[in-house]
């Protein structure tokens, strides 16, 4: 294996601790067992030396892993930390034994499925990271007698105070990323930490950033989830709930306040929170780390509607009532002498109520899928669930009938505009002329963003262009939350909610996004003739409404 290239980040540590980085152990992946083929044919080795990372973040290194080598089917390789505040903190915990996990960030390149076995032949791997919990078991530091920065050169009181300093330093860092996460200023604080700077200093940083920015939507929070038992939540457990009694607890207890705003339909099913995360202490059926995504951020993530700068409200309790304003409303101008210049005109307000309306699915799990304890199985069942109201979410809020329990979709909001062309293919002159509507009404043309079907990129890439020469108009950017580039300098969406052919562009600032409590779930279980599932079935109450319907344009191809 190849060991002559360098990592970007310079470590200067001396010392080196010897670590299996990986091996053949199996891992659950989905509805597979895979294993990883640790020969010199199936390790691309294009990349050694690798990173050291925390918990696979890239934007954390802590050291590099180098003399990376096969022996006995195992991947061993010689870890040494940076000589930097953090570097050094890991590094003591590694020779405390505290942190003694690592686990592989890899690319699988060939692989094959041999009796419900995923055998990968050929893969890259990009970074090692310490974890909480690994899942290959082997992937551990091995047991050796540490030499290192902390005991060099040291007699036992300097050792002493090293430790408590250290303790201190830890304790700083953990309290930075805990608030940088809570105010969404995680970036912030990983900057902070990596410039050695004091919880005090990003403290007052924070307070000084905060009183800078706009008020946010910052719906209240049921006391059961803004206490301390938030880090033990599990969505795992809360399902097994369901049927065994006995592992009925702090899961149960958020069920029973968010019953409050959501009543639950079957006295069976269980009300999952959206919003928290897990991490709680090893036991049976008890995840044992961070899972980093909640159920709503994975709803966020694959859901178009829900990046697109819709006004969002959330944890309400019975109806919302907006109120909203006609084009009269404004301010009456005053002469300096304190005469009135301009009639006085009343407004017309008029509103929108949103009420919850209840949306279902039905969620298929393996029985052996519930059963493990694995933070990656905790992982994709929320993913599943957030997935699922995902798709769901974009089909009511785009094309939503207003009846038979459905949503008043922006398709069928009375009062958008329109524009149709008889032609083969939308063209340039459709768009500017869907703009000069929304123009024409006084919506805000910075803030436009548009949604299209995948089915219509090819007409937006070749067909729609300024003149027949010009280059294409839409700029291809792939990002995440469904966004695939700009249209006329307007991010552009792409979602097969919105069928083929047709085209919204809008201000979606204009669209309102309520929820109501959390996920009802309950089991519905059956046999499939291969293997026994257990099937979930799960509601959510949630409504949108367009509160300013010219502030929307429906594209189409007559």
């Amino acid at each position: 294996m190849n060991n002559e290239q360098t990592v970007g980040l310079e470590v200067r540590g001396t010392d080196s601790y010897e670590a299996v980085i990986s091996s053949e152990h199996p891992v659950i992946r989905g509805e597979y067992e895979e294993v990883l083929i640790h020969s010199t044919e199936s390790i691309d080795d294009s990349r050694f030396p690798l990173p050291l990372l925390i918990n696979h973040n890239p934007e954390n290194q802590i050291g590099v892993v180098e003399n990376i080598r096969l022996e006995d089917k195992k991947l061993v390789g010689e870890v040494r930390f940076t000589n930097d505040d953090l570097g050094k903190m890991y590094e003591e915990d590694v020779v405390d034994k505290v942190r003694n996990n690592l686990s592989i960030g890899y690319q699988v390149i060939k692989s094959a499925i041999r009796d419900g076995i995923k055998e990968v032949s050929e893969f890259l791997i990009h970074e090692v990271s310490i974890v909480p919990v690994p899942a290959d078991p082997n992937a551990t530091f091995r047991a050796t007698e540490f030499n290192n920065f902390f005991t060099r050169n040291m007699n036992m009181e300097e050792q002493k105070l090293s430790r408590s300093q250290s303790k201190k330093l830890r304790e700083e860092i953990v309290e930075i990323r805990s608030l940088g996460k809570q105010h969404d200023m995680s970036d912030m604080a990983d900057e902070f930490i990596a410039n050695g700077n004091s919880l005090e200093q990003f403290r007052s940083a924070l307070l000084e950033a905060i009183s800078n920015q706009e008020p946010l939507d910052t719906p209240e929070v049921p006391a059961f989830v803004r206490n301390t038992k938030q880090e033990e939540y599990s969505v795992v457990r809360a399902i097994e709930g369901i049927e065994d009694v006995s592992k009925r607890g702090y899961e149960w207890e958020v069920s029973k306040d968010l019953e409050r705003s959501m009543p639950k339909t079957n006295p069976n099913s269980v009300i999952l929170d959206l919003r928290t995360m897990t991490s709680g202490t090893a036991g049976a059926n008890t995840i044992q780390t961070t899972v980093d995504s909640s159920i709503q951020d994975f709803i966020q993530a694959k859901s178009v509607m829900s990046n697109v700068n819709a006004q969002r409200f959330n944890g309400l309790v019975g109806d919302l009532q907006i109120p909203i304003g006609s084009s009269a409303s404004g301010a009456t101008v005053i002469a300096t002498d304190g005469t009135t210049q301009s009639a006085e005109t009343t407004p017309t307000l008029t509103s929108k109520t949103l009420s919850p309306t209840r949306i279902a699915d039905v969620i298929p799990l393996s029985y052996g899928l519930l059963q493990q304890s694995s933070p990656d199985v905790e992982s994709y069942i929320r993913r599943l669930i957030g997935s699922t109201f995902a798709n769901t979410f974009d089909d009511q809020i785009i094309g939503g009938s207003g009846s038979g329990g459905n949503v008043e979709g922006i398709l069928n909001t009375t009062g958008i505009n329109t524009v149709s062309n008889s032609g083969s293919e939308v063209t340039f002159a459709n768009w500017v002329s869907a703009i000069s509507e929304l123009g024409a009404d006084n919506i805000d043309l910075t803030n436009l963003k548009i949604i299209c079907n995948p089915a219509n990129i090819d007409n937006l890439v070749t067909a729609v262009k300024y003149t027949s020469t010009a280059s294409p108009v839409l700029d291809m950017k792939a990002e995440e939350g469904g966004k695939i580039g700009e249209l006329l300098g307007y991010p552009v969406y792409a979602t097969t909610k919105i069928s083929a052919d047709n085209y919204l562009i809008g201000d979606f600032s204009q669209l309102a996004i309520a929820s109501w409590g959390g996920l009802e779930i309950a089991k519905n279980d059956f046999y499939d003739d291969r293997r026994f599932i257990s099937s979930l079935n799960a509601i959510m109450s949630f409504d949108a409404k367009v509160l300013q319907a010219t502030a929307m344009c429906h594209i189409t191809k007559a």
